[in-house]
């Protein structure tokens, strides 16, 4: 029972695989040391007389024998002289397949018709998982006899087989990969995710630096949201104190934990509000050197905090210190006067 053939023409394999025919150095193949799930079969085929001349390679999937890729080349006249070795591997093989001349397509279409059925599923499956040598001189007969019979000629072959991983046929691109198991899909979306959040900072900070408003660090700050007694973001002006939450690594961090630290809230003032239509940026002062962005895309509510009642001001630590001058200095003078009395005055 033949199966369906997926690929059948030599330029369907990548653009890679040609670089490496043309002697070229072959790129790393990380799929080297991948099981090898399918197998590759390449054979030459010659007439005892004539100038025919001709190979092909097919390759299956090890368990469901499901070809993914066959390709037959027949010259007629053959040319070149020089048959290619089967013990080549199954991309340089199928590369070199056109150098044996000209395709003959009448005759080639009749071999490959003999080619798609001389396995079934089942048979492909057995040879898969024992390939040996002797299994693969008897294939080599069994095809060899095939094309005889259609050809109405007598030929000499050369098979070989080849192990091939997954990945390798990916890479060449005769294969689709695998679709991603809910594991890989949950772990590239996390990766999507922060990728998009690093790269909207980063672009923030752009922003921020081509303002020219800020010349020291910048943090990315979230707001804390109060929907009963919050302030809208579309009313927040220059002045207004907000309550952030701080985000981030690095200098996000150590800011974070010297507030948490010394009892600080997160209340800071806004300084500069800047609206690109779809998108609301408050700069806030942390500090002289530190600057915070809060980024909005809809109108919400922040909570916000009033100015605090100015305090009396403290009495002065430097009339105080006058005070307590002057008073030991009276004290010493008359002490002095004390004992110039009981010295001399006697």
């Amino acid at each position: 029972m033949a199966d369906e053939i997926k690929f059948t023409d030599v330029k369907d394999i990548a653009a890679e695989t040609v670089a490496q025919v043309n002697g070229s150095e072959p790129s790393p193949d990380p799929s080297k040391d991948a099981p090898s799930e399918f197998l590759a079969l390449k054979s030459t085929f010659t007439p005892s007389r004539g100038d025919m001349g001709g190979g092909f390679c097919v390759i299956f999937e090890g368990s469901t024998g499901r070809t993914v890729f066959q390709v037959l080349w027949l010259a007629k006249p053959y040319a070149s002289g020089v048959m290619i070795e089967p013990s080549k591997d199954w991309r340089t093989f199928v590369k070199r397949l056109p150098q044996l001349g000209p395709l003959d397509k009448d005759w080639g279409e009749k071999l490959q018709e003999d080619l798609k059925g001389i396995l079934t599923l089942a048979e492909k499956k057995k040879l898969y998982e024992n390939y040996t040598r002797t299994k693969i001189r008897q294939l080599e007969s069994i095809i060899r006899r095939s094309f005889e019979a259609t050809a109405q000629c007598v030929f000499s072959s050369v098979t070989d087989a080849e192990p091939v991983s997954r990945s390798e046929l990916e890479r060449a691109k005769v294969i689709k990969p695998l679709p991603p198991s809910p594991e890989e899909v949950a772990r590239q979306k996390r990766e999507q995710e922060e990728r998009e959040k690093a790269e909207q900072e980063e672009k923030e900070r752009e922003e921020a630096k081509k303002e020219g408003n800020f010349e020291g660090t910048l943090l990315m700050c979230a707001p804390v949201l109060d929907p009963v007694k919050g302030k809208p973001s579309s009313a927040l002006v220059p002045g207004d104190i907000v309550e952030v939450v701080i985000d981030g690594e690095g200098t996000s961090a150590l800011v974070k934990k010297f507030l948490e630290e010394n009892s600080i809230d997160p209340v800071f003032p806004i300084i500069e509000i800047k609206d690109t239509g779809g998108k609301k940026f408050l700069y806030v002062k942390i500090s002289d050197e530190i600057r915070g962005v809060i980024t909005i895309t809809k109108d919400i509510k922040i909570k916000t905090k009033d100015d605090s009642p100015s305090e009396p001001p403290a009495a002065s630590l430097s009339f105080f210190g006058d005070i307590f001058f002057f008073g030991v200095l009276g004290m010493s003078l008359i002490i002095l006067l004390l004992v110039i009395r009981y010295f001399f005055l006697r």
